[in-house]
This record gives structure tokens, sequence and C-alpha cells, in this order.
């Protein structure tokens, strides 16, 4: 009993200890930039003070939106790779390692190639329509679920073959993008797709930032809800099947869920990758396998990670930005290898 409350005990401090290291990193994440400012500037625009110079404020108002992007981004990648990891039971699944990511990265290339969201003047992509775009993501993306759920169920993969093949279909992506590029675009349009493709969240506006807000929101509340379920299925379709829980219906339906909230970040942001795979599993280091625990902690350490990797990119080679998709491959990949040499494979 007391090594079960101490376990408690550890998890709630976990909870608490990443919580106030992410409320710390906003004033800070604010403060970091070309344009110079003060942490009091930070808190006084928290607080909504106007005394701040109007210069001041129109930077300080750029950071914030960054800020609040790269949480809102970091809760929707931190815990749909979590759920996938539960729903497959392969701790390699992730929207990422799935396809799911490029599939949607592909549909928004297309919307942008066929000038139905947007049009790029010197170098700038214009969004005319923000809503075009997660719906096009997310099309594509069901398309990658779907054959996922194929390979799953009526060709029987095993858990390491349907990881295998869904990264064969990430490249087929990859490849029909390059092709589209090589043949079609011009110039501008490649710049436009390839920028687009590194993973970027200076490119989310007010607008795809609420819209992001609201999705981090409802996922957040419906993998709180359904934690039990997640940690059924985990163990075993007939443990699931025995406790009450219908495991097909419950893997659908988690990864049309998943791939709405991965749609709707790579629709804004591209593709931001390492993160949905590598969160879990360090929340999972701490607080172990319930997800009653793991689901809160993935968020919380999927934006607190997001943001740092943004405060690199924007300091690392100042006044150069670099996008937060490379930044986190740097990062994720060898911390990924680290976890993985720790926990023997």
């Amino acid at each position: 009993m007391n090594r079960i409350a101490r376990l408690f005990k550890l998890r709630k401090l976990f909870l608490t200890v990443i919580l106030l290291l992410l409320l710390l990193l906003i004033p800070l994440s604010i403060s970091i930039g070309v344009y110079r400012a003060t942490l009091l500037d930070a808190f006084k625009l928290m607080l909504g003070d106007n005394s701040i110079p109007v210069e001041v404020r129109a930077a300080l108002l750029l950071r914030l939106r960054r800020v609040l992007a790269s949480i809102a981004m970091g809760i929707v990648l931190g815990v749909t790779g979590t759920c996938m990891q539960a729903v497959l039971r392969n701790p390699m699944a992730s929207p990422f390692t799935l396809g799911i990511s490029q599939a949607a990265a592909l549909g928004v290339a297309i919307a942008l190639i066929l000038g139905i969201a947007g049009s790029v003047q010197y170098r700038v992509t214009l969004i005319s329509n923000p809503y075009i775009l997660p719906i096009f993501a997310f099309i594509f993306s069901l398309l990658q679920v779907s054959l996922i759920l194929v390979l799953a169920y009526r060709a029987m993969l095993s858990e390491r073959a349907l990881i295998l093949a869904a990264i064969a279909m990430s490249f087929l992506y990859q490849a029909i993008l390059s092709l589209v590029q090589y043949l079609a675009l011009n110039e501008l349009q490649i710049a436009m797709v390839v920028f687009w493709t590194f993973g970027d969240v200076g490119r989310v506006d007010w607008t795809a930032l609420k819209m992001i807000a609201i999705v981090a929101g409802v996922l957040a509340i419906y993998y709180m809800i359904r934690s039990l379920d997640l940690d059924l299925i985990s163990l075993g379709d007939d443990i699931a099947y025995s406790s009450g829980v219908n495991p097909k219906r419950l893997r659908l339906e988690a990864t049309l869920v998943s791939a709405f909230g991965v749609s709707m970040v790579t629709a804004f942001a591209g593709v931001i990758a390492f993160l949905c795979l590598v969160a879990p599993h360090i929340a999972r280091l701490v607080v172990g396998s319930s997800h009653r625990y793991l689901v809160p902690a993935s968020m919380l350490v999927g934006a607190a990670l997001l943001l740092v990797a943004d405060d690199i990119g924007r300091t690392v080679v100042s006044p150069i930005i670099l996008p937060v998709g490379i930044v986190l491959s740097f990062i994720g990949a060898p911390l990924l290898l680290y976890l993985l040499l720790r926990g023997g494979g």
C-alpha cells in the first residue's frame, strides 16, 4: 500500500511540476526574440496592462500567438500519440510513424497547389480560406486511416508489419508530392509547398489558433473520458470485450479523432515530426501506463517540448528563425534513441 501511495504522489507531483514549468515558460518565451523585451513586459501583456509601448506590445502579441499555438499543438500531438500507442498496442505507433501526418500534408499541398485555399506572393503564403486546409488534410488522412485499419483487420498484419506498411505508405505520399512538384509546379509554388512541409508555428494566425485551441480542448476532454477504455484495450481485445468495451469500435473512433486532430495541426503548421512519438514515452517513464495520468502528462510534455523547441529555433541562429519541425527532428531523433536504449530496445 505504501508503494502504491508513493506512486500516486509521484504522478501528481510530476503533473504539478510540468504544469508549473509550462506556466513559467510562457512569459519567458514571450520575452525571447530579436526585438528586446523584458519579463516584466511579458507579464504586463499577460495581465492586460496598456502601459506597454505600442511597438513593444505588437512584438509581444506576435510572440504570444506563437506560444499559445505551440501549447495547443503540443497538446494535440502528445495526446494523439498516446492514443495510437494504446489502441494499436505498439510503442512505435504515432500519427507520424503511421503516415497520417504525411497524408494530411499531401492534402494540404494539393489544396495549395490548386489555389483553393490561398496563393503565394513574394515567397509569403497568403491563406484566403483557412477552413479549406483542414478539410483537405482530414480527407487525405482518412485514406491512410482506412488503409491502416484494413491492414490490421483484413490482412491481419502483425504490429511490426503494420508500422512498416504505414512507413512505406508515407514514403509513397512523399513521392507523389515530389512528382507533382517536378512535373507541374513553378518555382514559387515549389517553394511554397517545401516551406510548408518544414513545420512552423509562426504561420499560425489568430483564426487558426482559435480552431486548434478548440480541437485541443475537445481532444483533451474526449481522451480523459476514454482513459479507462484505453487502459483496457491496451491489455488486449479479449479483456476489453469482457469489460464491456468494443475494441474495434474504440480503435476506429479513437483513430478518427486522432487523425482529425493531427490534420488540424498539419493544415496550419506543416509536419511536426517525432513529438507525437517521443512525448508519450517521456510521460510514461514517470507516470506509468495508467491513462488516467498518462493522457494529461502526455499533453503537458508535448506542449512543453514544442514550446522549448520553438524557443530554440528563434534564438540559436538569431535573427534567423528555424522552423520548429527541423528543431524537433534534431531533438527528437537522439532522444528517441536514448529512450529505446534505456528501455532495452
